[in-house]
């Protein structure tokens, strides 16, 4: 993956795959550590029920934002609902509701998926809310206090699925949308103008001066050829073809441009229950965002629209901008006609949090476009979490509580000398600088990649020792035997941590078979350190439980 290959002096951590070592990690970082982090999924437009391209984002932030709160980091997690506009009308009509009855009964949905998903935001967004409203307001006031909004006749063709007027680089012939592939609307109608081309320079000379505003670096290449200087231009910030929005100030025959109103909701949801709804506010509250999370088909509105209202406005912009690719299903792009779309709940339903959250986080590419197959993505999941490490943890558990009849620590019964330069050891203290550096360069793959690293050690080192037959060959083989799985153990300890952002349910299985019962609420990064002390689970006990059950791939099959 490309996104972060651009020149640093960071420093190569020792890890088994660090080509990506030389990429800048994200600027997450203030006096040497990892104090803030607000992070952004896009605010997802309540039009329908949740799908799996709305998950994608939400696992990839949710797990950057456990990776945050491990380090004790003050974390603000955005995630929500854009609730206004001309569509989300029309389809509220269309089931005979209001647009705020259907907004509400769709803003359950998503928050029943987040809890199925174990996503855990800090702040549920929605812009339907009279502190929402108020922030809208101040903003439009600061722009047109700025000479910024003006008035004026416009026409062009509308995408009502976009909610946006497009650029005939957006549409195929006969002025089709191209990600909605239906014809767009020409209208002529008056509204008021944000004056983008003021600011339209100084967009394009931040893009230019910071590298790792836009990431992918390819992504960041589409943005400058759209502020190219021939495209300079102003862009609407009102309608007056729907009332489903908040109206313009002292102007209330139109409503405030969706995009214009639903970008401020990253800013509004920070506000606690008692603030005032001001921008200033806001500032105290977690703001600038560090990441913004989005998917390609939006980069226009948050890399060139967003930025230059945050100027208008003097507001600081955020740090970065991360899009992912779209989602396909066996090579093409799902689509309810094509019958070939994933929906979240049955997934999850079917096979659990923890396979969803690790292949999306663990299986696809972050940056780039990504294929969902049932079978890539059983086998995936059975490769990783049943055969590597499930199967790991159930061998040493089952060993140790046969053969081990108090709690005991490696050290008292090897070397010291020796047992520092134990194979899974030097994986275990690889691994934490390793991993934090994937993770804060949002390359989750390889994070976990980095983080299995241990227990492929350590399956390596089972089948070379061969602890189960030791214990049949004397006092002294039983003792290696016992050292070595727990040492193991260890590795596994610190392996559950580092994968703990990933798949907490599995994790936090792990430290209780381990008999720690912080779980993965409990966990801290600063336990990825190496400890010789006894681990209570390992002596003697009940049968240890399956950390991850395997799925069968056969029903799945050719789905």
């Amino acid at each position: 993956m490309e996104v972060f290959r651009l020149a640093t002096t960071t420093k190569e951590p020792v890890a088994a795959q660090v080509e990506t070592a030389k990429s800048p990690k994200l600027r997450l970082r203030e006096d040497g550590g990892l104090q803030k982090m607000t992070i952004t999924t896009p605010l997802f437009y309540a039009n329908g029920s949740p799908h799996i391209g709305s998950a994608y984002p939400a696992i990839a932030a949710d797990v950057m934002a456990r990776y945050a709160r491990l380090h004790n980091a003050e974390v603000h997690y955005v995630t929500g609902m854009d609730e206004h506009g001309e569509k989300i009308a029309q389809t509220a009509a269309s089931q005979e509701k209001t647009p705020q009855e259907l907004v509400d009964s769709i803003a359950g949905e998503f928050q029943d998926l987040w809890e199925m998903l174990q996503v855990k935001p800090d702040h549920f967004a929605r812009t339907t809310p009279q502190k929402h409203k108020e922030i809208v307001h101040e903003m439009w006031q600061r722009c047109l206090d700025n000479g910024d909004i003006y008035k004026k006749d416009y026409t062009g063709w509308y995408c009502v699925g976009c909610e946006a007027y497009l650029d005939q680089d957006e549409m195929s012939e006969g002025h089709v949308c191209k990600i909605h592939q239906k014809v767009c609307d020409h209208r002529s109608e008056e509204n008021y103008f944000f004056r983008l081309s003021k600011y339209w320079d100084a967009v394009k000379k931040h893009v230019e001066e910071t590298p790792d505003f836009i990431l992918p670096t390819s992504r960041r290449s589409q943005i400058l050829v759209w502020l190219d200087d021939e495209n300079k231009r102003d862009f609407s910030i009102s309608r007056a073809s729907t009332s489903w929005g908040i109206p313009v100030p002292k102007d209330d025959s139109q409503v405030i441009y969706v995009w214009f109103d639903a970008l401020l909701g990253y800013m509004s949801s920070l506000l606690e229950e008692d603030d005032p709804a001001t921008l200033d506010s806001v500032l105290k509250r977690g703001w600038p965002a560090e990441v913004h999370v989005i998917g390609k088909d939006i980069m226009r509105f948050h890399a060139i629209y967003w930025p230059a209202m945050l100027m208008s406005a003097g507001l600081p912009l955020p740090k970065h901008i991360c899009t992912h690719g779209f989602l396909t299903k066996d090579g093409l792009k799902m689509g309810k006609s094509l019958g070939n779309v994933v929906e979240p709940v049955p997934l999850v339903e079917s096979f659990g949090s923890d396979a969803v959250r690790f292949f999306f986080g663990a299986g696809l590419s972050f940056g780039l476009d990504g294929d969902f197959s049932y079978e890539a993505f059983i086998n995936k999941v059975n490769s990783s979490l049943a055969n590597e490490l499930g199967n790991l943890v159930h061998r040493i558990l089952t060993l140790l509580r046969k053969n081990l009849q108090e709690p005991a620590s490696a050290l008292d019964l090897g070397d010291l000398a020796e047992l520092e330069s134990h194979p899974v050891r030097a994986a275990a203290l690889r691994a934490p600088e390793a991993v934090a550096t994937f993770y804060e360069q949002l390359e989750i793959p390889k994070a976990v990649t980095a983080a299995l690293e241990i227990a492929t050690v350590a399956n390596v080192r089972m089948n070379e020792v061969e602890p189960w037959a030791k214990f049949k060959q004397g006092e002294e083989e039983k003792r290696t035997a016992i050292r070595e799985l727990l040492v193991m153990a260890e590795g596994v300890r610190i392996c559950a941590l580092l994968l703990s952002p990933v798949c907490p349910g599995v994790s936090a299985k792990i430290w209780a078979e381990l008999g720690l019962n912080e779980g993965a609420e409990g966990m801290e990064w600063s336990q990825t350190s190496w400890c010789w002390d006894a681990i209570p689970g390992l002596a003697a006990g009940k049968k240890p439980k399956p950390v991850f059950q395997r799925i069968d791939v056969e029903p799945w099959k050719g789905l």
